[in-house]
């Protein structure tokens, strides 16, 4: 019958010495982690050790079987992926909404409203100032002050535009930041993946580095929508969308792209410049869309009210006269997108026109809302992306010209249509939606009936065929009226060169107050009706109650109020969406904290009960030896 050692005690002791000093440490860790957000509890499991004799039949005779002792079975983490997947999914919300409420507050501001300055106030002074001029047409002062209350309007538009400009290009220089940021994470995160490979494959739990990746994903998590594939236990994969972005140790970085159609700002795309990444969520999709959808979308209404004050008041000036006789000036500047008077546009800047860039066509025949055009046919204004319906508009006989032109209105074109002072029919193109197409750009008129051929004397000839095209060169062959009728397209951006003409500027007697007779029939006034005249000038400060932005059938004054209102509307979803989804991430982080968070008074608890079990553990020792001794050192030979 074999004997039991008599160092068997011993061991059983030194394992239960080794098992609670670890969880001693563990416990310490955990406590001097306290203030770390990152960090998560760990948990030491203790198992005794496999009792001294193995099932056999020749097993010892014992009364029971005999223990060896305990030792640590692993050390894991208080964590629950579950909450740790919400967590991340519902951050990339909170990082979309944050990126866009920063940019519309500071929207809001470069609008200054309601305590001004800003644009309204200085449109108002201006058209007090049109008024003064019109009460007494011969005062020199009162033309003095019009000039100077425009080109402080017109500083204050190009100031407005400047300062969104600069917000775009903050976002830019974000996004490009952000680019970085996400490219050190998963850099950083398939570095992890390799060395908790490595460490797994030892059996161990790498706890620490754990927490490290966790936080890294919930970083990445807020500036991108991403999710987290588990199932594999050897290779721990980061997705965007259907792109892996890290798979095990390997990764893919973003890159950013610059885009000339979009002022040179960059693009995100994700391991080579063929596969544009698609975002769904998170700040990255917040700034994308702050700089390309609010903030330009302030700047095209700010060169839509730019270029309407450019075009509704030269269109009227021209036909007046100034103090000296002087006819055919214009009030504000006028840049065109193209040097040539006819159009005829440079589209690729490679030296040779390829197209046609026409604002603005008016027709040759003198009409009034309520005739009726005793004829039918479609109207096509083309498609407004490539690729995309082309736009129609029908008409027939029981039609009057107003009916017409609300259907124009309201069909979506990329144009609009009125009757200008004159009684013309006038067609003037919108900014564009589409980043392939210009702004302010007629690209197609056909019409298969009369409307807009005899009717209104736009086209020369009816039918497709006969249609003006922006693709061909000389464009304006289909068009009947002549350089009075239609108006090149501006240069890029009117909103951030708007200034009053510099001779104007210079002589002020050149304010085209006075209207004029037209002797030959061409609707064209031909000779002034003196200097004490006022008609013209009239005309000019009618047009403050005009529905002249008719992309929103709105004043000057009601589209402003559009545009401010419309940026507050904005920037108070975004408040208010950011705020829900903060709660949402608070309240998820705290049942977080409930299941990893460090507990000071569990873990002392632990502490002082790990202690008084290793100095049992120590003490036991101590009487083993000492029954070692007596029985070594102090009993007596058997002789």
């Amino acid at each position: 019958m074999a004997i039991l050692s008599s160092f068997h005690n011993i061991e059983v002791g030194r394992k239960s010495l080794l098992a609670h000093s670890d969880a001693l440490k563990t416990t310490g860790h955990n406590i001097s982690n306290i203030n770390n957000e990152e960090y998560s509890r760990q948990i030491v499991h203790l198992k005794d050790f496999h009792p001294i004799y193995d099932p056999s039949w020749n097993r010892e005779t014992t009364p029971g079987q005999i223990g060896t002792g305990v030792v640590v079975e692993d050390i894991v983490r208080a964590r629950d992926t579950f909450i740790d997947d919400r967590i991340i999914a519902e951050s990339g919300n909170l990082g979309f909404w944050e990126a866009r409420r920063k940019f519309l507050y500071q929207l809001q501001l470069v609008y200054n409203e309601p305590e001004g300055p800003n644009i309204r106030t200085m449109l108002d002074e201006y058209w007090e100032a049109l008024q003064k001029v019109a009460n007494d047409p011969t005062e020199m002062s009162s033309r003095v002050v019009l000039v100077e209350k425009a080109k402080a309007l017109a500083s204050q538009i190009r100031h407005d535009y400047l300062a969104i400009s600069q917000l775009r290009e903050q976002a830019n220089e974000l996004i490009k930041q952000r680019i970085n940021e996400v490219n050190g994470y998963i850099r950083e995160i398939a570095h992890l993946n390799n060395q908790i490979q490595k460490l797994e494959a030892l059996g161990d739990n790498p706890n620490d580095l754990y927490d490290r990746r966790d936080a890294l994903i919930e970083k990445l998590s807020k500036i991108m929508n991403i999710t987290v594939g588990r199932s594999d236990k050897d290779e721990f994969i980061v997705k965007v969308g259907s792109e892996i972005l890290v798979q095990g140790s390997f990764y893919h970085e973003l890159i950013g792209m610059p885009n000339s159609k979009n002022k040179g700002f960059v693009d995100i795309y994700i391991g080579s410049t063929e596969r544009k990444l698609q975002i769904s969520d998170g700040e990255l999709l917040g700034l994308l869309y702050a700089r390309d959808v609010d903030l330009l979308a302030d700047l095209k209404r700010l060169n839509s009210l730019a270029i309407n004050l450019i075009e509704s008041t030269n269109e009227i000036h021209r036909d007046g006269f100034g103090l000296n006789g002087v006819t055919g000036v214009d009030f504000w500047v006028k840049k065109s997108i193209t040097p040539d008077l006819r159009g005829n546009y440079d589209y690729n800047q490679d030296g040779v026109f390829e197209k046609t860039a026409i604002f603005k066509i008016s027709g040759t025949e003198k009409l009034t809302e309520d005739m009726f055009i005793n004829s039918a046919g479609v109207i096509n204004f083309g498609p407004n992306y490539p690729g995309g319906p082309d736009i129609v508009v029908q008409y027939n006989e029981n039609d009057t010209v107003k009916d017409v032109i609300e259907r124009i209105n309201n069909s979506g074109a990329h144009v609009v249509a009125y009757l200008n002072h004159r009684g013309e029919l006038t067609l003037k193109a919108k900014a564009s939606e589409d980043p392939n197409y210009p702004d302010f750009v007629i690209r197609r008129i056909s019409d298969t009936g009369n409307f807009l051929v005899g009717f209104a004397g736009i086209l020369n000839n009816s039918g497709e065929i006969n249609a003006f095209d922006w693709n061909n060169v000389e464009g304006l062959v289909q068009i009947r009226g002549t350089t009075i009728n239609y108006s090149v397209a501006p240069f890029d951006d009117p909103a951030a060169w708007i200034d009053v003409n510099p001779l104007i500027e210079k002589d002020p007697r050149l304010i085209a107050a006075a209207g004029g007779r037209d002797l030959n029939g061409d609707r064209i006034p031909d000779t002034s009706n003196g200097v004490g005249d006022n008609s013209n000038i009239l005309l000019i400060a009618g047009l403050r109650d005009k529905k002249v932005m008719i992309e929103k059938d709105s004043t000057f004054l009601e589209y402003l109020k559009f545009m401010v209102g419309d940026v507050g509307t904005r920037g108070n979803v975004s408040e208010v969406a950011m705020k829900k989804q903060e709660l949402v991430i608070q309240n998820l982080k705290k049942l977080r904290e409930a299941v990893s968070g460090v507990n000071l008074d569990e873990e002392l608890t632990k502490l002082i009960s790990y202690q008084r079990a290793y100095e049992a553990s120590a003490r036991f020792i101590t009487y083993i030896d000492a029954m070692l001794d007596t029985i070594i050192n102090r009993m007596g030979t058997v002789r």
